[in-house]
């Protein structure tokens, strides 16, 4: 998160705010292109476009930096193009975050991976919102706003906790790493949440002793942008050894077909 984020003035939220024509820009991905009603989002296509029809000036840059919906390929691509084509006239800045891989949120597709740039302290973990263009969660979505869905921030906080327990609590030595299995949650939205940088935090609190093959857990994540709490969400929740839950999973399985068997 950026300093001038950090420190931005407080607003009216209710109150419309009318911009000039913005030097500084967040490139977004094209799912989010309702969001450009604001001056200063842009697409990379439109903003191609402006540069096109209007070049920018080295004695007053255009100060750009990726939004969600932009991944690092396409960032460095952009970068490059433009400094090509207009020199100092445009100057990038930031990069968007690094996805986790994919098998530590247990999603076959990287296009649905939802955090990134994350890190443990303790029992307390991080990581930033990583959202590319092609995410299921945007492509299926048909609200058409300029906010972040509450679902993907939903999915997004469950991915952290996911990827958190297998960071924590290491498994023996030859032993494959905790599957979280959760048994309760609810989710709080206090404002919305825009196509910028946005911040998940997360604390484990034990909710019982340890056995063998499961710790019970609570988590709390919060997910913050420009300083302020959007969105909380509580996850109660098993860190479990695979072996254990896959075969209870087995087990409940087989009992449900057999009470589901049509009778004879």
């Amino acid at each position: 998160m950026t300093t001038d984020q950090q420190h931005a003035p407080e607003t009216n939220d209710d109150e419309p705010l009318h911009h000039g024509d913005s030097l500084h820009q967040w490139v977004v991905g094209e799912s989010f292109q309702h969001a450009s009603v604001q001056p200063d989002f842009t697409t990379a296509a439109q903003l191609r476009d402006r540069l096109r029809h209007r070049p920018p000036d080295q004695d007053n840059p255009l100060r750009i930096r990726p939004g969600l919906g932009v991944d690092d390929t396409e960032w460095s691509d952009l970068a490059s193009e433009l400094l090509k084509a207009y020199g100092a006239a445009v100057l990038p800045a930031g990069r968007p975050p690094t996805a986790v891989p994919r098998h530590s949120v247990l999603k076959h597709s990287r296009d649905n991976v939802l955090i990134g740039d994350a890190h443990v302290e303790g029992d307390a973990f991080q990581a930033q919102l990583a959202v590319v263009n092609d995410t299921e969660m945007l492509r299926d979505h048909t609200a058409d706003q300029q906010h972040v869905p509450g679902m993907l921030l939903i999915e997004a906080s469950i991915q952290l906790v996911t990827w958190a327990v297998s960071e924590i609590w290491l498994p023996p030595p030859g032993h494959p790493p905790y599957y979280a299995v959760m048994h309760a949650s609810a989710f709080e939205f206090s404002r919305f949440v825009f196509p910028l940088p946005t911040l998940l935090t997360g604390t484990f609190t034990r909710t019982g002793p340890a056995e063998d093959d499961k710790i019970p857990l609570r988590a709390e994540v919060r997910v913050r942008q420009a300083g302020q709490d959007c969105s909380r969400v509580g996850i109660d929740l098993h860190a479990f050894r695979p072996a254990l839950v896959f075969a209870i999973e087995d087990g409940q399985a087989r009992r449900t077909l057999l009470r589901a068997a049509p009778a004879a």
